[in-house]
């Protein structure tokens, strides 16, 4: 395997702990971590192979569209065992996520973490209102103009908070173009009730140390909704400008800029409807049978 590419892959999926892992998997001595989370290049590499639509292209941004470039992002960690690229987008897309792996990094570890639907759903949805990216303020309506294939005005992207969470014909594809052994499937349920414990399995799984424990103390990248949407839309050039910088500078974090605040700035997230969850759940039903039988692992209590 070449040393300047990733070992392993974090294919997602969205709004399931994965900018939580970046920080936890970052620790660890003999794993180094891409400064950007979420490369996104295997995307755009299969993207050159087997072009997304428009819709779906006009969800993304490509940071990196060069081979040259994504091994520069891991020129720092040659001579570290394990090299990690999480991007949830792998997952979100995979025809052409699975043509870029297997052309750059084909023998590397892949590990997906699934978040229960509909939560995944709403938290997504949460996050774009966040950001300032979806406009509308009302979930079920947002999922009726998903269905209507209406782009976001806030920034044009295909609106796809239901359709990510439906996980079985992601994971099949993978399972059919990969060795079983090469991939492994764990669920957010626990990494927030053991984060530790999951990440001794994920240490496992990549071959490095099991007996180093991260500071899992703080999660990254939580839910909120903005306290009032016009201090929201003030601060939003300013946070974007911020986190551009905190990418490109390892010493500046996002969250010593940013967070203090966000935390004036947003509050948690309404509850979501309980009518409209039961609705979402029975949409979602066939497609948690079909996760629960290719993963090999009891997912009912996702079902009630």
């Amino acid at each position: 395997m070449n040393r300047s590419r990733p070992t392993f892959l974090i294919i997602g999926a969205y709004k399931a702990g994965t900018t939580s892992l970046h920080h936890y998997l970052s620790q660890h001595p003999q794993i180094f971590m891409s400064r950007i989370k979420e490369i996104r290049f295997l995307t755009y590499a299969g993207h050159l192979q087997r072009p997304l639509t428009p819709l779906e292209n006009s969800a993304l941004t490509w940071p990196i569209r060069s081979l040259a470039n994504y091994e520069a992002l891991f020129t720092a960690g040659i001579d570290v065992l394990e090299r990690g690229d999480i991007s949830p987008c792998y997952l979100a897309f995979p025809h052409q996520s699975i043509l870029g792996i297997q052309e750059c990094t084909p023998e590397a570890k892949i590990i997906a973490v699934l978040r229960h639907p509909v939560d995944r759903a709403y938290s997504s949805y949460v996050g774009l209102v966040r950001s300032g990216r979806e406009e509308v303020l009302d979930f079920r309506r947002a999922l009726t103009y998903e269905q209507e294939n209406r782009p976001r005005k806030g920034d044009h992207g295909q609106r796809r908070n239901f359709m990510e969470s439906l996980y079985s014909d992601a994971l099949a594809l993978y399972y059919a173009q990969f060795p079983r052994d090469q991939i492994r499937v764990f669920l957010y349920d626990d990494l927030c009730a053991d984060a530790t414990g999951l990440l001794k399995q994920i240490f496992a799984f990549i071959g490095v140390d099991e007996g180093f424990a991260p500071d899992t103390s703080t999660r990254h990248n939580t839910s909120a909704w903005p306290r009032q949407r016009l201090l929201r839309d003030l601060w939003l050039p300013g946070e974007r400008l911020i986190y551009r910088i905190a990418r490109k500078a390892s010493r500046i974090t996002h969250r010593d800029c940013v967070q203090p605040v966000d935390r004036l700035l947003r509050v948690p997230a309404p509850p979501l409807d309980q009518e409209l969850r039961h609705e979402l759940l029975i949409r979602y039903r066939e497609d948690i049978l079909r996760t629960q039988a290719l993963i090999d692992r009891d997912l009912s209590h996702w079902l009630t």
